[in-house]
């Protein structure tokens, strides 16, 4: 075994991780999640199976102790014994492929920490931090592209998120990234042509994250700075540092009264970045996400508090403690939107201070006294740390910012750490060959399985889910690939179930053949049915299959899972939705309007529930009920839900329904169904004459449709009309 080439590849396996961010691929599920997370997890496996081998002919590249890695394992440990005994091992084990996290991540980092921290040194750092920022500085042109218009913004609004698909991943990535390049500033000799770029690629960042319009971000940036000017004053190495710090604070201070006089300016109120930190308020604080999910987060810390849930385990505190005033929120939350509750939250306590410990223990190690980091090193890193620090206060992390936080560990940890006196002695030519032997064959099925298979299976869900998504195509191919994606992965069947489920009503409603629709349904009932036994405890797959039965004609199974749903959530109103739903479907109005009011009791205010309870109302002809609901909801929104119009018709309210179609009529004249609709609404209330003069005033306003109306005309007059 040739030790030079392995180092070769290993470390040209490492200089290609700075490039993770900017892979994104449309043939995959979740592309700005997966595409980044199997290519990584693909390259730590590779390098660090190489790497065990190479330490095997090479002691000097093996793991040098210190504090640092002994911080990680124990948290390691913590959170993996956690993940077993937590609610749902295999999902905290796996994630899924929105998140792509779980303990098999976790063990992907600390394989990454160990390679880097035992490869690198000062030169090859340098060259890997140069690398991140280069490609930083890619993830920079691209975002003003994205500002000039000619790239799209992914999430839609004027928020950049690059090509990580989301603004906050992409404000933390630059803010992680701002820190290391004015590190790298700091270090660089004055005249030296690469500070320049360096000082250029600072601000280009810094302006990237502005246009995030990350809150959190921007004032962790401005933290991490504040710390490195409290820092400075303490700096007896540099004469200047100490102005610095007194100038920048100075700054601070001016600045913020300078934005807080003019907060109300036309200004300030124009900018979509700085009237998202005008907006600041404890009202608006207080009706966002974090203000319900973070009570709920220190209430399952509280009733776990040794060793939490798990990993990915967060959606069984949020069903527990679901508050019915979140209706205007997301409809699932599946982190605390904060990294301390998250790790709580997966952990316990023990978890959360293995996770501090990591931050305590880099400090300790950045500002022990025999290191060679010089006092402004000291405080850049310190920086960084306290703007990162601060920033996942608001925040979950992905894998850029956890790649580049496990990066530091690795950098203070090989900067830190003396070379070892000891010597170590290779093994043997036939240990090595041997040892090496097993590595390889053991790596082999674990790139197969955890990456191959789960790649191969996102690929299928995406090709089912472009053919079931696609009018007038052949479901055959939707069916054989939805079969494929669920037996090919443990990793994101969850998620597959979920769309499978989701396009049943599509499969069962095509031209395929009555077998193969049989042998869909049997295939899908039994994946819905076994996600749910999987996880018994879990409100949204139980609602799924109560959802799924009711849309297949099973109201008994259907209302089964359903009434498990609500033991599970009680207050969401989805569930009470689901239930009144199955009800309507067997002709039970009364108790479909007792459970459309029971969602409505919840919340007052919540629009849909007024909707589906005025709907109900209707089924059961309490016209009372319906009239009160009726003065709440907007007249525009009465005229333009078709759910409305529908009920009516199907419940003979012609004179209610006529009201409203012409009133849609009003709203858009230039829709010829809207004439169409309220010439059938004439017709079945007995009243054809009616009927003739909307479908001749159609004639009128948009001759082009004559020829049609004509006809609608001669089927009202010899009774055929039909909606």
């Amino acid at each position: 075994m040739n030790k030079n080439i392995l180092k070769k590849i290993i470390i040209w396996g490492l200089f290609l991780v700075p490039f993770m961010p900017l892979l994104v691929s449309s043939s995959l599920f979740f592309p700005f999640i997966t595409t980044k997370a199997f290519a990584w997890r693909i390259i730590i496996e590779i390098v660090f199976g190489l790497w065990l081998i190479l330490c095997l002919v090479a002691p000097e590249y093996r793991p040098k102790k210190s504090p640092i890695l002994y911080s990680y394992l124990a948290f390691l440990v913590i959170i993996g014994v956690a993940d077993i005994f937590g609610v749902a091992p295999i999902k905290s084990f796996w994630s899924n492929f929105e998140r792509m996290e779980g303990f098999i991540s976790l063990l992907h980092l600390g394989a990454f920490l160990l390679v880097t921290g035992s490869m690198f040194k000062e030169r090859e750092w340098k060259w890997w931090w140069d690398t991140s920022l280069a490609v930083s500085a890619i993830m920079v042109v691209y975002c003003f592209f994205q500002l000039l218009g000619v790239l799209a913004i992914h999430q839609g609004g004027a928020r950049v998120d690059g090509t990580l698909g989301n603004a906050e991943y992409l404000a933390v990535y630059m803010l992680l990234n701002i820190f290391i390049a004015l590190f790298l500033f700091i270090r660089t000799k004055k005249g030296n042509f690469s500070r320049w770029v360096y000082g250029i690629l600072i601000f280009a960042q810094a302006v990237i994250l502005y246009y995030t319009a990350t809150r959190g971000a921007i004032l962790a940036l401005i933290g991490g700075l504040g710390v490195i000017a409290l820092l400075s004053l303490m700096n007896k190495e540099h004469p200047k540092a100490k102005k610095f710090g007194i100038g920048f604070i100075v700054t601070c201070f001016v600045l913020l009264g300078a934005f807080l006089a003019l907060r109300n300016t036309a200004f300030v109120q124009k900018s979509d970045v700085l009237s998202r930190f005008a907006s600041i308020s404890l009202s608006e604080l207080q009706s966002e996400g974090r203000a319900y999910i973070w009570p709920m987060a220190v209430e399952g810390i509280a009733e776990r508090p040794i060793l939490g849930w798990g990993q990915d385990n967060f959606n069984y505190v949020f069903d527990e403690h679901y508050s019915p005033a979140m209706y205007n929120l997301e409809p699932w939350f599946d982190r605390a939107h904060n990294i301390f509750l998250d790790w709580g939250v997966s952990g316990g306590i023990l978890g959360l201070l293995g996770y501090l410990s990591l931050y305590v223990f880099l400090l300790l190690a950045i500002w022990k006294k025999d290191t060679l980091l010089t006092h402004l090193e000291k405080s850049m890193l310190t920086g960084l740390i306290a703007g990162y620090f601060f920033n996942n206060f608001f925040v979950f992390d992905n894998l850029t910012s956890y790649i580049l936080f496990a990066a530091l560990l690795a950098y203070v940890h090989s900067r830190t750490v003396p070379a070892e006196n000891t010597q170590k002695k290779p093994l043997s030519e036939n240990a090595a060959t041997f040892y090496a032997v097993i590595i390889v064959v053991l790596l082999v099925p674990m790139l197969y399985f955890v990456n191959i298979k789960p790649l191969i299976a996102n690929e299928d869900l995406i090709d089912a889910l472009q053919i079931a998504q696609t009018s007038g195509a052949d479901m055959t191919g939707a069916v054989t690939y939805f079969e494929k994606a669920y037996n090919e992965s443990r990793l994101g069947r969850p998620e597959i179930v979920e769309w499978i489920a989701s396009d049943v009503t599509a499969v069962l409603g095509s031209n395929i053949s009555t077998d193969d629709k049989n042998n869909y349904f049997t295939f899908a009932k039994q994946a819905v049915e076994a996600q749910a036994a999987d996880v018994p405890t879990d409100a949204r797959y139980q609602i799924l299959a109560g959802s799924f039965f009711s849309a297949t004609g099973y109201p008994d199974e259907a209302l089964t899972y359903l009434k498990t749903a609500e033991k599970l959530i009680p207050g969401k109103q989805q569930v009470y939705f689901e239930l009144g739903q199955v009800l309507v479907d067997q002709k039970d109005y009364a108790g479909a309007e007792a459970y459309f009011k029971q969602a409505y009791d919840m919340a007052p205010a919540y629009q849909e529930a007024q909707i589906i309870y005025l709907i109900g109302a209707i089924y059961a002809n309490d016209s009372a009920t319906a009239n009160m609901l009726a003065a709440l909801i907007p007249s525009n929104v009465l005229t333009t839900d078709p759910r409305i119009s529908n009920v009516l018709y199907a419940t003979g309210n012609y004179s209610e329904l006529i009201t409203i179609l012409k009133n849609r009529l009003t709203l858009a004249p230039t829709d010829p169904q809207n004439y169409a609709s309220l010439a059938i609404a004439y017709v079945k209330a007995g009243d054809k004459n009616d009927a003739i003069a909307v479908l001749e005033n159609l004639e009128t306003t948009m001759p082009q449709y004559k020829a049609q109306a004509d006809q609608y005309i001669a089927q009202v007059k010899n009774g055929t009309l039909q909606q």
